[in-house]
Order: structure tokens, then sequence, then C-alpha cells
């Protein structure tokens, strides 16, 4: 049966979920912002770069990041909230030219029991952010002990007392997207996202109904990992792989079946002036989501802006979709 495209796919700004939120259809994700086990944080770039990596977000029409309190342990938040609060400055409270918004996340760990746990690590990541409240937070995952309701019942809290301005959601499954939707309801609270891994290597949310049910309820569906962790970009091959810490994770698997992918990518990419990214990136758009590409450099962010910039033909798009139906 032939995809009918979903019809909002406007370049400019558009709603988080059904909240008044505005943002990019493209966001900057910051996993790699203070990572430098897995991601080589201040070996192969550094607080420049990603001051490069910022500006060049904002520059190009980005208006958004996202962020967790467990990435860099931390330095993450930290980072985004100093280059934040510099922008402020620069904009000198000009309506116009509105402050860049923050995502981050709450991470359930298994020690934490206590409802209050959530609060202290929303005031933890509030001041690393330098900020007293946050656009849109999220719960990382469903994890127990506890279960996800007990944490959303306190993340309501949060919201009512303007401490959050948004909230979402992150791994959630179709049944654990939709129950928390009603739960925050019956609090008065929109549940505005969850955010999960999906790109044209992982289309596993098309058939377990997490797609649809985000679509369903008005809910923004957030994509991480939107490039594979650079799989997509074109720059790895079996010759060529990405660092060891990522092939070992799961790169490996796909390296061998890349080149015709890449390839259709890269035909596409010619026909638009752009990049495989982009295609990537657009794809993602395409479907209704709302991908946060990482980016530790300028060039990184201005060209995964450039995704905004333009759009799949139909049969460019429907071609995407047959050559990586597999990963469904």
């Amino acid at each position: 049966m032939t995809e009918i495209r979903p019809q909002n796919n406007a370049r400019s700004r558009v709603k988080l979920g059904q909240t008044n939120l505005e943002v990019s259809p493209v966001g900057t994700g910051t996993w790699q912002w203070g990572g430098a086990f897995y991601w080589g944080y201040g070996r192969s770039y550094t607080d420049e770069d990603l001051a490069g990596a910022f500006s060049a977000s904002i520059e190009h029409g980005i208006n958004w990041f996202d962020t967790a309190e467990v990435y860099g342990r931390g330095r993450s938040e930290i980072i985004l909230g100093r280059l934040i609060n510099g922008q402020k400055i620069l904009n000198n409270g000009s309506e116009e030219t509105p402050a860049p918004l923050a995502a981050t996340k709450f991470f359930p760990y298994p020690w934490r029991l206590h409802r209050s746990s959530l609060r202290r690590a929303l005031n933890a990541s509030l001041r690393r952010l330098e900020t007293k409240s946050v656009d849109l937070y999220q719960i990382h995952f469903p994890l127990r002990p506890r279960g996800y309701e007990y944490w959303l019942d306190a993340l309501a809290e949060a919201a009512q007392d303007g401490l959050v301005k948004a909230v979402g959601v992150s791994n959630y499954s179709a049944e654990q997207t939709k129950r928390a939707h009603d739960l925050l309801a019956k609090k008065g609270v929109v549940l505005a996202s969850n955010q999960v891994g999906y790109s044209l290597l992982n289309r596993v949310v098309e058939s377990n109904g997490v797609l649809d049910t985000c679509r369903e309820l008005g809910v923004s569906l957030i994509s991480y990992g939107p490039l594979s962790e650079g799989l997509l970009s074109g720059k790895y091959r079996t010759e060529n792989p990405p660092p060891l810490l990522r092939r070992l994770r799961w790169a490996r698997k796909r390296l061998k079946m890349l080149p015709p992918l890449i390839s259709l990518m890269n035909d596409i990419a010619s026909v638009h002036n752009a990049s495989a990214s982009q295609v990537a990136l657009n794809w993602l758009i395409e479907k209704g989501t709302l991908p946060i590409p990482g980016a530790k450099s300028a060039k990184q962010a201005a060209d995964n802006a450039s995704a905004m910039t333009w759009r799949l033909a139909d049969d460019e798009f429907y071609s995407l979709n047959e050559a990586t139906n597999r990963y469904v």
C-alpha cells in the first residue's frame, strides 16, 4: 500500500505537539557535547567547536537543542546553558530574536525511588542550564523499579509549578505513550512529545505502533539517531569504518549493506545540491517527525539545518521507503 505523506511539512516553525511552543523542523542534539568516552570530546573536538555548532545552528534557523542530565554527566547541560545565556545577552531581550529553546531529560535510575528525586534532578538541570524553567522536560526511559506512571505524576507537578513549560517522554512504547497522554490529561497537562530512535536504518516505530499513536494523539515524535551515528552521512564504509565503540555497538552489522542505500541517497542529494545527511533528515521531516541530529562543528550544524530549505520529491520519498523496508 502506498504511504500517504503527512501534510505538516512547513519549513519555518511547527508546534511542539499541542503546546504553544514553536520549534524548527530540525533541532540540534547534544549527546556528543561533553561525551569524552564514547564521542571523543576534548580530543577530536573542543568547546570552541561546540560553540561554533551552536552559533551555526542559530544562524541557519534551528531554534532548539536537546540534551539530558546523563550526557557527559551533566557537562552537556553546562555547555548548552552557557551558550544559550550568551545568546540571550547578544539578543538583549529582543522579542524578534527570542532565546533558543532547551529540552532536557530526567533519568529514572533504579536507586531513584521517591518522587522528590525528579524535583531534585530537575533543579540540578536548571542550575546547569542557568535558567528558572526548562522548555521541554522529558522522562528518558520507562525504567523500573518505579513504574513510569509514578514519574509522570511528579512531572505533571513540576509543570504545574512553572518549572517546566512542556513535558515529554522518551523511548516509550505505543501503549505507554497512550497511557502517559491520558494520565497527564487528567491533571490538565499536555503530553508534548515522545523521543525515540528513528532513521532510514531504524524504522521500527512504523511497525510497533509508536508513530501512528503519536499522530493520532497529536504528540510530536522527536527522532533521535536520525543519521544512525554517522552511517547515513556517507562517510563510513567497510574500508573506512566508524570509531571502535560505535562499530562494536551496532554499525558493523550494517556497513556491508550500506553502499546501495548511500548510492541512492547521493543520487537524490545531487539533484538538490545537498548532502546524504540532508536526504536522511528530509525523509524524517516528510514522515512528520522532528529529527535532532548531533553537531560537533559549525559545518555539521549548517549542513543539518540546510535540510529545512528543500523537500524530497514524491518519487524520491517513496524510493527511500522501498530501499529501507527491511528496517521496519
